[in-house]
């Protein structure tokens, strides 16, 4: 029955995913919806590169817990197809303070929210919705071979119905409906505030190191009158000088003309099995 080896192979990869489901969910109260959707957001960003977001989650405090889960679901509101851009004042807030090194608030979502609400879609719907029920996450049961939606405590079911069975499979490519070329030769690049770059310092830097292999570099220019951009885009060329460029890190940080710069690429791939 592949369809049930698929989808226990989902929930075994997915454990620690299912135990900080359950934890927010039962101990802290919180709404399973909400913590399903700020899941599938965190899954996002582990998906460009913010390496172990919900293992760091998952070690902090219920307290800190609660501030992450507040801003993922303000995140959420920015990556929305008819979103609004920032305020002035919420652009002075940084987000995921302790979890990401580098410079992150809701400008940043919203600059990237097309292809964010794209891929957040797609886990939310390939997985969020197949490891978590309604009111708990999807266990396996003792014997490993097929999902079962454990009864709470006061003997009710954690799911009103049985768990739906996928032909997904986690070992597979996965297909993006849409998805130009572009998407596997692009990084997103970060500034520190007050020290924002220009396109022409990003396109001399990357072409004095690695040749002409700049397609584009697109800056936010959405920002506030007064306030510097913080986010842009590059895209080269080809996707070969990206490895090159990142040189076996999952992020790449610079120092161009003695102002920080971050690159970080998403590679479309289903993640593969942890250790």
């Amino acid at each position: 029955m592949h369809g049930i080896g698929s989808l226990v192979d989902l929930l075994l990869f997915y454990t620690l995913e299912r135990v900080l489901f359950n934890r927010m969910v039962r101990s802290m109260g919180k709404n399973p919806q909400e913590v399903k959707r700020a899941m599938a957001l965190w899954l996002m960003l582990e998906e460009i590169n913010y390496h172990e977001l919900i293992r760091m989650i998952h070690s902090k405090d219920d307290n800190t817990i609660e501030i992450f889960f507040n801003q993922a679901l303000q995140c959420l509101e920015f990556i929305q197809p008819n979103a609004t851009p920032p305020t002035s004042q919420q652009d002075e807030t940084q987000v995921f303070l302790g979890l990401i090194d580098e410079p992150m608030n809701f400008r940043f979502f919203y600059y990237h929210r097309e292809f964010m609400y794209k891929r957040y879609v797609h886990i939310l719907e390939t997985v969020c919705d197949k490891i978590f029920g309604e009111n708990a996450a999807i266990e396996v049961d003792e014997s490993g071979l097929k999902p079962v939606a454990r009864p709470l405590e006061d003997g009710s079911s954690t799911s009103s119905h049985s768990p739906k069975l996928s032909n997904l499979n986690p070992g597979a490519n996965e297909f993006h409906p849409g998805q130009t070329p572009e998407d596997t030769r692009t990084m997103f690049l970060t500034f520190s505030k007050g020290y924002p770059l220009s396109r022409e310092e990003i396109v001399h830097f990357f072409t004095s190191n690695w040749g002409e292999v700049v397609q584009d570099v697109v800056i936010d220019n959405s920002h506030h009158p007064g306030q510097d951009p913080q986010f842009g885009r590059i895209v080269f060329t080809t996707s070969l000088v990206i490895p090159r460029v990142l040189n076996g890190q999952s992020k790449a940080k610079f120092m161009v003309n003695r102002k920080h710069l971050w690159a970080r690429i998403y590679v479309p791939r289903y993640r593969g099995r942890r250790s």
